[in-house]
């Protein structure tokens, strides 16, 4: 199959082009390509599936559960443009890698796995041959206890990155010591600090590191050599969202602060994810005062379009969109996705940027309420190929399983 009239996102412009797909992967690449099935798609936006580098899909080992099952959330993530979700497992505890992938046996995007843990242990060995990173936690996590020898020991011996959780658990704990009530002592007790002090640590112990969910402008500035992925929310929503009404369900950890100190350090930013977490409202309602509220925001579905919305309004090149959204998560998680290059797979997105809408819960597909209500959004993923296969035709979703996808050697 060919795909024709699209033009694409490049470091030089926007430039017209046409693919081949055989298979699952992209064949080649090029203008007037000939071949029988050519569908022409009329000058529409066409840029790879998105990678959301950080999602939490189906968590049952948290005290609260999230309202979702893998199909319903994957499903959310075809409508918005993403065709490789990274999860995440443990080594040493349940669920487990095996246990993670039985999950996403119904996944309708591709999927991959970071690995949760506390130490380097001869499982953290066996699952880092599969994946590229492992997760570390600075704060109390399940069954985790973060030590900095722990984080030191995973990034001596680890053949991939690190990918760290920075707060500082020893400083909210103090910060928190006896206080209870209003949602906005969450942000309270996590100031930019408890993110700078770890950020300072880590730098100085990993080899290969990645600061997940970046809240802090300032963070950006201390990190060193780490590479920086921030999230959806902290891009698009402000610290000012825990003086509304029902600020309980915009609870994050790390918390909302300043977007516009991110967005000035944006190409110090390698990638943007989601740390998607869906929670029905009746969940966020049920946990409202601190210190038992549910932090996690539901992201997978409006990254893509959010993101790109946000660069043709800011003038920005949407080619590091898309370098923020797809070519660098894949890339750093030795995927062989994320480009619209020959060989890679044909996960793909044609993008229609003459659609105008707004956001609401009804017309999303997730959850039940949506922290980003009434924003505007330019353009929408009209048709979404998954490994060859078209899995949204003009906004309806075909039914098929996405892959298991291991570390490559690709690049």
């Amino acid at each position: 199959m060919i795909i024709s009239g699209v033009k694409t996102p490049t470091p030089d412009g926007i430039t017209e082009v046409e693919v081949e797909i055989e298979g699952e992967r992209i064949k080649k690449i090029g203008k007037s390509l000939l071949g029988e099935e050519k569908k022409n798609y009329h000058g529409m936006l066409l840029i790879p599936g998105g990678v959301d580098n950080h999602v939490h899909i189906y968590k049952r080992y948290l005290r609260v559960p999230t309202s979702d099952t893998v199909k319903d959330s994957t499903k959310a993530a075809i409508y918005g443009g993403t065709t490789t979700v990274i999860d995440f497992a443990f080594a040493d505890h349940s669920p487990n890698v095996e246990e993670r992938i039985s999950h996403f046996q119904e996944s309708l995007t591709n999927f991959s796995f970071h690995i949760f843990a506390d130490n380097w242990s001869d499982n953290v060995e066996k699952y880092s041959k599969l994946f590229n990173s492992v997760k570390y936690m600075m704060v109390d996590y399940a069954e985790l206890k973060p030590s900095l020898s722990g984080l030191k020991k995973i990034s001596e011996k680890l053949n991939g990155y690190v990918m760290v959780h920075a707060e500082d658990h020893e400083l909210i704990s103090a910060l928190s010591c006896g206080k209870r009530g209003n949602p906005s002592l969450h942000a309270l007790v996590r100031p930019e600090e408890t993110e700078w002090i770890s950020v300072l640590r880590a730098k100085l112990l990993v080899r290969q590191g990645l600061v997940a969910h970046v809240s802090s402008g300032f963070t950006l500035e201390l990190k060193g050599n780490m590479k920086a992925e921030t999230t959806l929310h902290h891009l698009i929503l402000s610290k000012e969202i825990y003086d509304r009404e029902n600020a309980h369900r915009y609870v994050t950890s790390p918390p909302a602060r300043d977007p516009e100190e991110l967005w000035k350090r944006i190409n110090m930013i390698d990638m943007i994810a989601t740390d998607h977490n869906w929670f029905n409202s009746s969940i966020k309602d049920s946990n409202r005062e601190f210190p038992t509220l549910v932090p996690g925001l539901p992201g997978v579905e409006l990254r893509v379009p959010m993101i790109i919305t946000e660069f043709i309004r800011r003038g920005l090149p949407l080619y590091k969109a898309i370098e923020l959204l797809s070519v660098n998560p894949a890339k750093m998680n030795a995927l062989d996705t994320g480009k619209i290059e020959e060989g890679y797979r044909a996960d793909l997105v044609i993008y229609d940027t003459n659609m105008k809408w707004k956001i609401t819960a009804g017309n999303t597909h997730m959850a039940d309420w949506t922290p980003y209500e009434g924003y505007e959004v330019i353009g929408k993923p009209r048709y979404v190929f998954r490994n060859g296969d078209l899995v949204l035709d003009d906004g309806e979703i075909k039914e098929g399983k996405g892959k298991l996808l291991r570390r490559t050697d690709i690049d």
